[in-house]
C-alpha cells in the first residue's frame, strides 16, 4: 500500500475541540435501506482524509428514513477500541446514552429494536455525524430500563449500542428522516 500521501497531524492551532455529543441520535433498521453508502478505500491519489468520510447519501425504501431518539444531554458517550490480534485488528464501537421517561412509544420502540440490526448516526458537539454500524456490521441496540428511586435517580432507558467495525467513519451526506405517519 502506498502510504506516501499520509500527512502530518498538527495540533489544534486555536480551533475549538469541544468534547461530547449532541442530545439525540439517529437510527434506522438495516432492512429499511435500499443502499448503505460507504467511504472510499484509502488511495494515495485522493485528498488526505477522504477514506474516513462517507460523502454519498444512504438511500431508503419508500416511506423510511432515520428516526430521531432524544438522549439526555451529557449522558451519552461514544467509544471505539481496537480488538483482535496482529494481522487481524478491527474496532468494537460502543454507545451509551439515557432516554428519559416511561412513554408507551419509547418502551415499544426499545422493546422491538433489541432484535434488529441498524445504522446509527451520532452527532458530536460540532454537529458532525459519526456513523455507527455498516452494511453487514450493524449496530445492535441493547436498552436497559430503570425506574429510579423516589429520593433520587431517573426513570427511563439507558440506550446502549455495540457493533464491530473496520474503521471510524464520518457521514457527511444528506440525512433522510423517516416521514411522520398519518393516523
Amino acid at each position: 500500500m502506498d502510504l506516501s500521501k499520509l500527512t502530518s497531524l498538527p495540533g489544534l492551532e486555536g480551533v475549538d475541540n469541544t468534547p461530547g455529543l449532541r442530545g439525540y441520535v439517529l437510527w434506522a433498521a438495516e432492512s429499511w435501506f435500499e443502499t448503505i453508502a460507504t467511504a472510499p478505500a484509502y488511495s494515495a491519489a485522493a485528498a488526505p482524509g477522504t477514506s474516513a468520510v462517507i460523502a454519498t447519501p444512504h438511500t431508503f425504501q419508500e416511506g423510511y428514513g432515520f428516526l430521531e431518539i432524544y438522549i439526555t444531554l451529557d449522558s451519552n458517550e461514544l467509544k471505539a477500541e481496537i480488538v483482535g490480534e496482529r494481522d487481524g485488528r478491527g474496532l468494537k464501537v460502543s454507545f451509551e446514552g439515557f432516554h428519559p421517561g416511561n412513554k408507551p412509544e419509547s418502551l415499544e420502540f426499545l422493546n422491538i429494536v433489541k432484535n434488529i440490526g441498524g445504522i446509527m448516526l451520532v452527532p458530536d458537539a460540532d454537529d458532525t455525524y459519526i456513523q455507527v454500524g455498516a452494511k453487514g456490521l450493524p449496530v445492535e441496540l441493547t436498552p436497559s430500563w430503570g425506574s429510579g428511586k423516589l429520593s433520587s435517580g431517573r426513570r427511563g432507558t439507558m440506550v446502549k449500542g455495540e457493533c464491530y467495525a473496520t474503521a471510524i467513519k464520518l457521514y457527511k451526506a444528506n440525512v433522510v428522516h423517516k416521514p411522520t405517519p398519518t393516523v
